[in-house]
């Protein structure tokens, strides 16, 4: 039976892309700045190092770094001016983060099982992200791709999870937004998955015909169908 729970967080528990794309357009309406450029020149260093950033081979101080000197050399701004920018913008992405409304739905699946997080991502980021959103609470462990050196999805990076879990992973189902990091990989080391099929999910490419739900509302019947 799924004694333990695992969710990924942006996208899945937290509304991250929503709050990135509303803290460009709050700093360009504060700011006189090309809004396409800054997005750009962030996109370029968070996406463009993505590898680097998620297994840990780049701290956040260095993507800090290399952010504002891409802020710098598209806006054609000095670099304390990108430095002011940047640092803007990472405050209104803190405001605008927000879990999904049906996140509540986990108060009551942790009576009936233990919950974790499996996320790619810097340690201290994605942290901040549970307590601005008010899950810390939740979870008896967080797992963060930056601090274990291996990212989804790498199958291995599901093995230091259920390292962590300290339980079979025929015991563990994981409950993500995208098949292929979040749901192939766990599979690939034997645990059990979920799809959270989000109506302003972008098109998958892979096939899945594991169990999906499209509220986490609707987790719990799903959960207990598999015990």
């Amino acid at each position: 039976m799924p004694g333990v729970v695992v969710f990924d967080l942006d996208d899945t528990l937290v509304r991250w892309q929503a709050a990135v794309r509303g803290a460009v357009q709050r700093l360009a309406a504060t700011e006189p700045l090309d809004r396409e450029a800054f997005a750009h020149a962030v996109r370029r260093v968070w996406y463009g190092r993505a590898d680097d950033i998620w297994t840990g081979r780049l701290d956040l101080e260095a993507v800090t770094r290399e952010a504002t000197a891409a802020v710098a050399a598209d806006l054609g701004v000095d670099e304390g001016e990108a430095a002011r920018l940047y640092q803007r913008y990472v405050g209104y992405v803190d405001e605008l983060l927000v879990p999904y409304e049906d996140a509540e739905a986990l108060r009551a699946l942790a009576a009936d099982y233990r919950l974790g997080v499996a996320t790619n991502g810097i340690g201290a980021v994605q942290r901040r992200k549970l307590r601005r959103a008010g899950l810390a609470d939740l979870f008896a462990f967080v797992v963060v791709s930056a601090e274990v050196g291996v990212a989804k999805p790498d199958p291995a990076f599901y093995q230091a999870v259920r390292r962590v879990a300290g339980v079979p992973p025929g015991n563990m189902v994981v409950v993500g937004d995208h098949v292929a990091r979040d749901l192939l990989p766990a599979l690939a080391v034997g645990m059990r998955g979920v799809w959270l099929r989000r109506a302003d999910d972008e098109p998958q490419e892979s096939a899945w015909s594991g169990p999906r739900v499209t509220s986490l509302f609707q987790l719990e019947a799903v959960l207990r169908a598999m015990e």
